[in-house]
């Protein structure tokens, strides 16, 4: 039977910090998410193959002729790493392929590193690959065409202790919107694909958890589907947190049904309260001056509410940025991100930077949304970079945490997320304050 070792290369957007802290608060987990998308791959895996899971996020990756076939996946601040794997592969005689969504943007860099690369979803490549491979004729650049349902994740081949979020379940594929930003977009190019319902259900029931986070993109892609997988999630009794566009608000009957489901939390793509921003990115279906009675409607169905904001659109200043922190306050939301706007390989975004010249850097490690890769229209490097970490600070003082949370649906992991926030955020400003000991100054009135 031949051997399949699928890996999953180190993620520091993923790992947990191992001190004796760390390991008391996150009760000895070693990574936040379980790699999901490599565990529907191996769902797509036929029997007749015996396949494991590595997960550098949790340990080390062992090089060796032990494995028939390597198979490496890939988000972009992954790619250096899975690149020197797959060469120390290679340099023993194993072969390698490569999938994700970095080679599927790029598949003829990743191929420099590989033997077969699959652009899209492994149920439509990887099976082809397998097969190719059994018959000696692996190679090249495999394309999923068709359409194919979505593997059950094989969660038996990772071990469940290693993570602190368990049970993600993955119920679509995509998203309707076209944003210039978004590699959803870029991978799936409008598509939105969704599972059985039943099916989706026998996983849910056969973790045995109360609360689970469907790991999609967009939940309410297909508004009409979504109504019939919340009438039969309800049945399960599970709570559940998911992402969302903040338009879904504006159905009351649909809000009403997803917190019936077991809805705790919705994560909304927010971007920015500034109308400039949205158009920039293409996501003209939400409309800013909506966001507030959409967020209150939320919240008054006790629905927590999370927020995420991108830094760095071309009408972007100093000013702007901390105008988005404001409004996060001023909305009460229970928690709120601020990565930098990150150009993809493979997104709109990152074509038109690139043909402008400002892309600063292809060292795809930085593609974190925590460094900035182009050069912004108006501010300075140092000056959006000072921002993002300024936009964190505030949000997490003390007085926002006590004014954001002090009214419902002020829940519990609220409270849990915040303080871990901030306590998070101090250490990582200690360990910063070197490279930029006066990123508050960011914060100064100026355009």
């Amino acid at each position: 039977m031949p051997r399949l070792r699928l890996i999953n290369p180190r993620n520091p957007l993923n790992g947990l910090v191992q001190n004796d802290v760390a390991r008391r608060v996150t009760l000895g987990r070693k990574a936040i998410f379980m790699p999901l998308g490599l565990a529907v791959a191996a769902g797509a895996v036929p029997r007749s193959w015996n396949v494991e899971i590595v997960d550098e996020c949790t340990g080390p990756v062992p090089i060796g002729r032990d494995a028939d076939l390597v198979g490496l996946t890939a988000m972009t601040c992954q790619a250096p790493r899975a690149y020197e794997i797959a060469d120390a592969y290679r340099a023993l005689g194993v072969p390698v392929i490569m999938g994700g969504i970095h080679p599927s943007a790029l598949p003829e860099e990743a191929l420099g590193h590989a033997t077969a690369v699959a652009v899209g979803e492994a149920e439509g490549t990887l099976p082809r690959m397998l097969a190719d491979f059994e018959a000696g004729r692996l190679g090249g650049i495999y394309r999923a065409e068709g359409e194919f349902p979505i593997a059950t994740p094989r969660r038996d081949l990772l071990a469940r202790r290693d993570y602190l979020v368990w049970n993600a379940v993955q119920i679509s594929r995509g998203c309707p919107h076209r944003c210039r930003f978004c590699i959803t977009h870029a991978m799936y190019r409008g598509r939105y694909v969704v599972r059985d319902i039943e099916e989706i259900c026998e996983e849910i029931r056969s973790l045995g958890a109360k609360w689970i986070v469907f790991a999609d993109d967009n939940i309410v892609g297909n508004i009409a589907w979504a109504r019939r997988f919340f009438r039969e999630l309800a049945k399960l009794k599970v709570g559940w947190c998911g992402q969302a566009t903040i338009t879904v608000a504006r159905d009351e009957s649909l809000l009403a049904l997803m917190k019936k489901s077991g809805c705790l939390g919705l994560i909304l793509g927010l971007e920015s309260p500034n109308a400039e921003s949205l158009r920039l990115g293409n996501k003209t279906y939400c409309d800013p001056a909506d966001y507030i009675p959409l967020i209150r409607r939320l919240q008054a169905a006790r629905i927590g509410t999370w927020g995420s904001f991108l830094f760095g659109f071309d009408c972007d200043t100093v000013a702007s940025c901390r105008e988005s922190v404001r409004f996060a306050r001023e909305a009460r939301l229970a928690f709120a991100c601020y990565p930098i706007l990150t150009p993809y390989p493979g997104t709109p975004l990152f074509e038109e930077y690139e043909s402008a010249g400002r892309i600063l850097t292809r060292d795809w490690s930085k593609y974190n949304g925590a460094t900035v890769v182009f050069r912004p229209a108006r501010m300075s490097v140092e000056q959006l970079q000072k921002s993002q970490m300024a936009a964190f600070g505030e949000f997490f003082s003390w007085p926002s945490i006590r004014e954001r949370l002090k009214t419902p649906p002020a829940q519990k992991a609220g409270w849990i997320m915040n303080l871990a926030a901030h306590w998070g955020f101090r250490y990582y400003y200690r360990r910063q304050k070197k490279r930029m000991p006066d990123f508050r100054d960011a914060w100064a009135d100026r355009a």
